[in-house]
């Protein structure tokens, strides 16, 4: 299927083909995904454009590589992810944070230096949004029961309880790789876990030299393209077969590009709509004048997190924290506007319905 996308009034020539995502709602827009003709390389090496998709993380994900090594790459791959989700998920009996989550001050837990990187980061930002995003908010999903048949609203008491267990600062980081958690406290990295493992996949897929690489971890895209820009769409909140904004990355960049939202996963009880992104402070869905964050880095776990994080605060708020943290955005307000950090200027182009504000 071939669409075009509309880039300051003018409609793009190329075409572009749509990537479904899972979760977090958008689409990336590829300017070139394949090869319209196949041909050879000096040295006779043909250009290979290879594609797996695969349930992994709790989701679908998609890994497309174009190179003279594509095959090679995805199946690297393919491997590496299998081994990051053990390493990472806190429901897979052995893991690291399965482990970390039996600890105690008495039996403090080694983990990989990968592991223990990421963990000081997340508390870091954990430190610095005051605790609106957290790792340890896993207990109060689970009472919740979002993305299970068993969806529902809990009592004040319930809530009041689990809330004395969703505290970052119960994550204890030793030297020598060690950490263990207080009791009560149970960590969960799923905020952060596809942002990360995106990175690791591109850095390693990037050894093969390939020309393109799209990867969709069920919401969390990461890109990169080394001869031709890449277009990057966001759904609309209020209707997911059209989009509310274009953004552009130039040739040879690579980013991670994570949008947030509680439209698409969510449950309803007694008439009233329950999205799946928590308010650390009271233990229910947040309310937000936002319908969506999306957040461009080069570093896939700070978009997945503060995406969210912008999202549960509303916009005034994380607009403060964008520009504090010198962070690419753009902010979905209900609206219409679409806020838009201004160092994104001429790289994104609003779609019909939307209007564009540039702050910072």
């Amino acid at each position: 299927m071939t669409r075009r996308c509309n880039s300051n009034n003018e409609l793009l020539s190329k075409p572009v083909l749509p990537v479904k995502t899972e979760g977090r709602a958008f689409a990336v827009y590829a300017l070139v995904l394949s090869l319209l003709l196949s041909f050879l390389l000096p040295g006779c090496t043909k250009i290979q454009k290879k594609t797996v998709s695969l349930f992994a993380l709790d989701t679908y994900v998609t890994i497309t590589v174009e190179g003279k090594r594509a095959d090679q790459a995805v199946e690297e791959a393919v491997t590496l992810l299998t081994e990051l989700e053990n390493q990472l998920s806190r429901t897979k009996e052995g893991s690291e944070i399965w482990k970390l989550n039996h600890s105690s001050k008495e039996e403090p837990v080694e983990l990989s230096p990968g592991t223990i990187g990421l963990l000081a980061m997340t508390c870091l930002y954990s430190e610095k949004t005051d605790g609106r995003f957290d790792p340890t908010i896993a207990p109060l999903m689970d009472l919740w029961g979002f993305g299970t048949d068993g969806a529902h609203v809990p009592g004040d008491e319930e809530i009041e309880e689990e809330l004395t267990h969703i505290d970052y600062r119960g994550i204890h980081i030793l030297e020598g790789n060690l950490a263990y958690v207080d009791e009560g406290v149970q960590v969960d990295l799923g905020g952060v876990a596809k942002g990360y493992i995106g990175k690791v996949l591109m850095n390693r897929i990037r050894l093969y030299y390939p020309n393109k690489v799209v990867l969709d971890l069920g919401g969390n895209v990461v890109v990169f393209d080394s001869r031709e820009g890449t277009s990057v769409g966001v759904i609309s909140p209020l209707d997911s077969s059209k989009l509310c904004v274009i953004y552009d990355l130039p040739r040879g960049y690579e980013n991670s590009i994570v949008t947030s939202g509680a439209y698409e996963r969510y449950f309803e009880e007694n008439g009233v709509r329950y999205g799946h992104i928590m308010d650390t402070r009271t233990g229910r869905p947040v309310e937000t004048d936002l319908l969506s964050a999306t957040v461009i880095n080069d570093q896939g776990e700070i978009a997945d997190i503060l995406s969210t994080t912008f999202f549960a605060m509303g916009c005034e708020e994380a607009k403060k924290l964008a520009i504090s943290e010198r962070i690419d955005c753009i902010l979905c307000a209900d609206n219409g506007t679409l806020w838009v950090s201004s160092t994104l200027k001429g790289k994104v182009h609003e779609q019909e319905g939307w209007t564009i504000e540039y702050f910072g």
